[in-house]
């Protein structure tokens, strides 16, 4: 479907700070807007990145949510930035060597203690490699190491959605990271940047197996729907558990809306009935 490009230059820039992510969202949204960052860029956070490639037992003890001290520890051992930007470049070497520049100069100008990283440093490093075959348009299994973090195979992905505007980063992190620390687990997520958009994808990874965690994570997620639901953020995806708790933050004027579609072209309710609180 999309013809294979002349070149193709992955690349990673790490930052160092909590803060960072706000001014890297202003920083690189209009060479985004501008194309001159072609694809939605990712900026992923320690835990994320960390996940598939080390072992969450070899710096936590027990099941108590990770603390700042452990996340730097992980850094240090990883050489990971507490944001780690994924972006590619594609077209002609000469074009995306231009851009590059450009990028370079933008980063260099607004931020300090960054790292730029391509294929040329990073070689087979298994983290860089996944996100290059995923931005190439490769299947991966790498992000399945994520279910090995905290064992027992559990997983909700809570997915706000927001302006692409730095000031919505802080403020979504900070908060999410409050609610799931306060039910005992960990912030593992990543912001996906696109032209004007911005998706924050955070992974709730709980022991399925321990009856008494996975009601802590069903109770924490709720939480998080509806704390970020007072803010104004909206979920674009959710579980079927959870499809009737996010329906119902978005009002029920848009769900008598929704019901009178549903009824126009399914009115005998064969397909799907119930979903999302929709008969």
């Amino acid at each position: 479907l999309m013809p294979e490009p002349p070149a193709f230059k992955p690349f990673c820039i790490t930052l160092d700070t909590v803060e960072d992510v706000e001014k890297v969202v202003e920083a690189l949204r209009p060479l985004r807007i501008a194309n001159i960052i072609p694809n939605a860029f990712t900026i992923a956070s320690t835990l994320y990145e960390a996940a598939g490639v080390v072992s969450r037992s070899d710096y936590v003890d027990g099941n108590r949510s990770i603390t700042d001290a452990e996340i730097e520890k992980i850094k240090k051992d990883t050489g990971m930035g507490t944001w780690n930007v994924y972006a590619a470049l594609y077209g002609t070497e000469e074009s995306n060597e231009l851009n590059w520049k450009i990028i370079q100069s933008v980063i260099n100008a607004n931020f300090k203690n960054h790292k730029f990283l391509t294929s040329k440093e990073m070689g087979d490093d298994p983290i860089f490699k996944y996100r290059s075959d995923l931005m190439r348009g490769y299947m991966t299994l790498q992000e399945f190491g994520l279910y090995n973090w905290r064992g027992g195979g559990g997983s909700m992905w809570f997915a706000p959605v927001s302006p692409a505007e730095g000031k919505h980063t802080l403020n979504q992190s900070a908060l999410a990271k409050k609610i799931l620390n306060k039910y005992g687990f960990d912030y593992v997520a990543e912001f996906i940047v696109g032209w004007r958009d911005m998706h924050h994808i955070i992974d709730l990874l709980y022991n399925r197996n321990d009856p008494e965690e996975m009601q802590r994570a069903h109770d924490c997620y709720a939480e998080l729907v509806q704390a970020f639901a007072q803010q104004g953020y909206g979920v674009y995806r959710t579980s079927s558990g959870f499809m009737d708790l996010v329906a119902e933050t978005y009002g029920p004027e848009i769900h008598d809306v929704f019901q009178k579609i549903k009824r126009a072209l399914d009115p005998k309710g064969i397909l799907a009935p119930g979903k999302s609180g929709i008969y």
